[in-house]
């Protein structure tokens, strides 16, 4: 490969050396090599993940000079990486905890995976072989790095990682870029550069202060276009949808499973295909179809066409929508089966880390089933910048309200839309670990979750107890600790009056599964029609930890004497 131009002549020759195909020939071989004869003491599947970055080197773009390879080694590098972003990811799950040492690798491998996937970018985008170039040396030190033998002499200590919250927010910031880029990779390999007119980009002033800012100005807009893809939302649903079906195998409530399944369905109908690929399939071509106004998850208020009267329509109906299906499902139906977060927040993984909603500052603020002060102004900053941003639509949409200002006008003014709806809820995210799982619920900033609390205070959805008496003699609190959302208030409602409402409960039902005794169960509008028709109420069945061999609510119908008698354990 020729040096490349526009840099020095040693670090140029060094680049080309880097990427041309005899080196990345042998450095994949050397990985291959250290990954299957390196270290002894490391799991399976750490192993697993260091011989896969031998075949990341592999199918670097420029391995092979021949026509075809660079398209069928994007396709074949994006499936490879999401396979080893959930096998990681399982892989913390299972293992609660972990040596120092390979939890830093793991850190390790998730940056130089986040690196490759912006050198992949960056090259088809560009032509650009440096940060390729960094990226297989980063990959090659990390392999290095695994197949160096151990200092101590002693085996190390194995540390539980949920109470290292900065190690977690590693793997999850480095886990979002590799996808982001990724998401952006396969956006150009299908679509082509054309894909990036749609972004209004401004060209470049000339000035340092001006170039700065009109740098930050075009990345933010470059990252909302890609965070709103569907290529991005589609690698990010595989990764996540995985870890839920995980989960899936794992529980043994029938309702669980079957609102986890709907959960991935609704995610792949409402976030992927209506809003990119519903409208080139024949079905669209239907006339009256085609004359629907469909409303996404920001209710009509993002920039995405003319503001027409057919969308107030719209909007209306989406309120309707929502407002029914909580009252007769509660939040659950929102936050737990059409809401986006809740593929991202259900799976195994995630949801191993609502431990952090009582150990980060933020998180144990937020605690309980209370509006606090804070979440109060959390909501209702949510329902201003959703108004806020739905007058910078309409404003896009009135040539009258244009206001020049000698760079722009108002056809930029859609950015903070597109920033709260895409941007500001994945960096919450990533920040799991500093805010707690389902942060978008539990800190009150969802406009969705802030508009159906008044609906939820109505709602027909509850927990109840079957039995107060094993509530009050039960010393584990296992319901309150599995809560996603932080209510650990939930033990003494049960104790006192045996069900439990609250508005900012998004029916996940990780509570019931965790209960010891089966006592727990969820009920909403249909154990209200099933005691209408006298048909038997569907009870959950709880999954009995060793200590309870048998429920006490259960053991007590059998035998003739009260629930109460009997020991929790």
């Amino acid at each position: 490969m020729a040096p490349v131009g526009g840099l020095p002549p040693p670090f140029a020759i060094w680049v080309s050396a880097v990427v041309s195909p005899a080196f990345l020939w042998a450095a994949s071989a050397e990985m291959l090599v250290v990954g299957l004869l390196g270290r002894t003491r490391v799991d399976g599947p750490v192993r697993a993940l260091l011989v896969a970055q031998s075949a990341f080197v592999f199918l670097s773009p420029t391995t092979f000079p021949v026509a075809g390879w660079s398209t069928a080694s994007t396709y074949a590098g994006v499936a490879a990486f999401v396979v080893t972003f959930v096998v990681a990811l399982q892989f913390i799950y299972r293992t609660k905890q972990m040596a120092p040492s390979v939890s830093r690798l793991l850190a390790l491998w998730a940056a130089s995976a986040a690196v490759t996937a912006a050198g992949w970018f960056l090259w088809h985008l560009s032509g650009s072989p440096v940060v390729l170039a960094v990226s297989v040396l980063f990959q090659l030190t990390t392999a290095l790095r695994a197949g160096l033998p151990f200092t101590a002499a002693d085996p190390e200590p194995r540390l539980p990682w949920l109470l290292h919250p900065f190690w977690v927010f590693e793997i999850l910031l480095f886990t979002f870029l590799a996808e982001f880029f990724l998401g952006a990779l396969l956006d150009l390999e299908i679509a082509g550069p054309g894909f990036l007119q749609f972004i209004p980009f401004l060209p470049s002033p000339g000035n340092s202060a001006g170039m700065i800012g009109t740098a930050v100005y075009n990345g933010l807009w470059f990252a909302a276009a890609i965070l709103a893809s569907a290529w991005f939302l589609i690698v990010i649903g595989f990764t996540m949808g995985a870890l839920v079906v995980f989960k899936i195998r794992e529980t043994r409530e029938r309702a669980l499973r079957y609102r986890l399944g709907l959960m991935i369905a609704v995610y792949g109908l409402a976030a992927v295909y209506i809003p990119s690929f519903a409208s080139s399939t024949p079905v669209a071509s239907v006339p009256w179809l085609a004359q629907l106004p469909v409303i996404g998850w920001g209710f009509g208020l993002r920039s995405g066409g003319p503001f027409e009267s057919t969308v107030f329509l719209a909007i209306l109906l989406m309120y309707a929508f929502v407002g029914v299906m909580t009252v007769l499902f509660g939040r659950k139906a929102l936050c737990s089966v059409m809401c986006g977060a809740a593929l991202l927040y259900q799976g195994s993984t995630i949801s191993e880390m609502r431990g952090f909603n009582q150990t980060s500052r933020v998180g144990r603020y937020f605690l309980g089933s209370q509006l606090s002060t804070a979440y109060l102004v959390a909501s209702s900053l949510a329902l201003v910048s959703l108004f806020a941003t739905s007058l910078l639509g309409v404003l896009h949409w009135l040539p009258s309200a244009h206001l020049a200002n000698g760079m722009t006008d108002t056809s930029a003014l859609p950015l903070p839309i597109e920033l709260y709806f895409g941007g500001l809820w994945f960096a919450m995210f990533v920040s799991v670990p500093y805010v707690g799982t389902y942060n978008c619920a539990t800190t009150g900033f969802c406009h969705w979750g802030a508009l159906s609390i008044p609906f939820a205070r109505v709602s027909t959805f509850r927990l109840k107890v079957k039995d107060r008496a094993v509530c009050q003699r039960c010393t584990t609190f296992d319901c309150a600790k599995a809560c996603p959302v932080g209510l650990v208030d939930m033990p003494l409602y049960f104790r006192s009056t045996g069900e439990y409402r609250s508005t900012k409960c998004c029916g996940v039902g990780d509570c019931v599964g965790a209960c010891p005794y089966g006592n727990m169960y969820h009920q909403d509008v249909r154990f209200w029609i099933r005691r209408r028709l006298g048909r038997p109420q569907p009870w959950s069945g709880g999954t009995p930890l060793p200590m309870a061999k048998s429920p006490p609510v259960a053991a007590a119908a059998s035998s003739g004497s009260p629930a109460s008698t009997m020991p929790p354990g």
